[in-house]
């Protein structure tokens, strides 16, 4: 099996009970088939507390405590893995923060950033992102996708490389992400009509000139929505991550109107990508890292049109953290506060159900069927 890894992969080293963003806690932690039959089995007071840690029903999670993990000692570690019992742990939590896919006989690895070790990894990393050969100890995968076409496969891989180029070209952001949601909508309807050669389909040269200079992708009204909503997930203030990042978001955009807050923000990321150019360079390399994740794991729903205006959410919400500190005067090169933000933005918007669809819901209501007409 031919394995490749994210360019940073060796770098990672779990900081346990130094995290001050444990997977212990805030997640809905699913336990797969094989962990339940395994905590049917354990025998005595250790199987009888494994079982009364499983919710009810045919889809078993761990019960939570206070929002804490059912295994989480009170030093912030896992209580399984203290006791060098790793194979009572779900499979997710063995695995995390590793996101492996494997399709055929390939198996890609990347890193979910809503680890905060994984989020400064990225962050230091952003010129050398890129997937390696990789011949180390051997990597469980997390999803199988089970249908394998041989053709299907090589086109997406293709299509992948040939859009990471396009990313990290010298074409500016704005027209990026305009060329690409043209591209993906046209790829879509290709791919289900299966009536071209989908490799053949160009990127560039479809945005047009009003789109072109935009840093708009999507208003700041939807935006505004999932910042205000969605990024808040019902803690109390002083847990929350992200809450000086909406109240200062919030005083500054909150008086606007929605035209107003779409040239204000422009505005102020063209100031940004002048005074300080390597945050193009975070942003091209988010966009590049989502692809490569996006577009594989897209490989049996075709999800890719879908998932595309998803990452843009996401990207859009992690400029407008950098520009609010831009309007503040704070340090721009403050990693720990883009650490902070990052990994608190994709555990909350990326790894949440409900607000994921709350998320493409807005999307498919506020600008596909304003713009188009066009439904998922």
């Amino acid at each position: 099996m031919a394995t490749k890894v994210i360019s940073f992969y060796d770098k990672f080293k779990c900081i346990a009970s130094d995290c001050p963003s444990t997977c212990c806690r805030g997640w809905r932690i699913s336990i797969d088939e094989e962990t339940v039959s395994r905590y049917k089995k354990e025998p005595g007071k250790e199987g009888m507390r494994l079982k009364a840690t499983m919710t009810f029903g045919k889809n078993k999670d761990v019960r939570k405590f206070f929002g804490r993990c059912a295994n989480e000692t009170k030093d912030g570690l896992c209580r399984l893995e203290l006791m060098g019992r790793q194979e009572l742990m779900p499979e997710v939590c063995r695995i995390y923060p590793r996101r492996s896919i494997k399709i055929g006989d390939d198996l890609e690895v990347t890193f979910e950033l809503s680890c905060p070790v994984t989020a400064e990894l990225f962050l230091e990393n952003v010129n050398n992102i890129r997937l390696i050969d990789y011949d180390g100890e051997e990597i469980d995968p997390v999803w199988i996708q089970d249908k394998f076409n041989e053709k299907y496969y090589n086109d997406i891989l293709k299509v992948r490389e040939k859009v990471i180029d396009f990313i990290k070209s010298d074409i500016p952001l704005p027209e990026i992400m305009n060329n690409l949601y043209l591209y993906y909508r046209e790829l879509h309807s290709h791919v289900m009509q299966q009536d071209i050669d989908i490799t053949s389909i160009p990127i560039s040269g479809r945005a047009g000139i009003e789109d072109k200079g935009r840093y708009n992708f999507y208003s700041i009204a939807i935006i505004d929505k999932v910042i205000m909503n969605d990024l808040d997930d019902g803690r109390f203030r002083s847990q929350d991550p992200l809450r000086d990042f909406r109240k200062e978001y919030n005083r500054i955009f909150g008086q606007m109107t929605a035209d107003e807050a779409d040239r204000f923000f422009h505005r102020k990321c063209e100031e940004m990508a002048k005074a300080h150019p390597a945050l193009s360079d975070k942003y091209k390399a988010y966009l590049s890292y989502y692809t490569y994740q996006m577009i594989y794991a897209s490989y049996e729903t075709v999800t890719f049109y879908k998932e595309y205006l998803m990452g843009i959410v996401y990207l859009m919400v992690l400029m407008l953290t950098d520009l609010v500190d831009y309007v503040n005067l704070k340090d721009m090169e403050d990693i720990k506060r883009q650490v902070n933000n990052l990994n608190a933005a994709e555990k909350r918007l990326r790894h949440n159900v409900s607000v994921k669809k709350n998320i493409q819901k807005r999307i498919e209501r506020e600008f596909i069927k304003e713009k188009e007409g066009y439904k998922f």
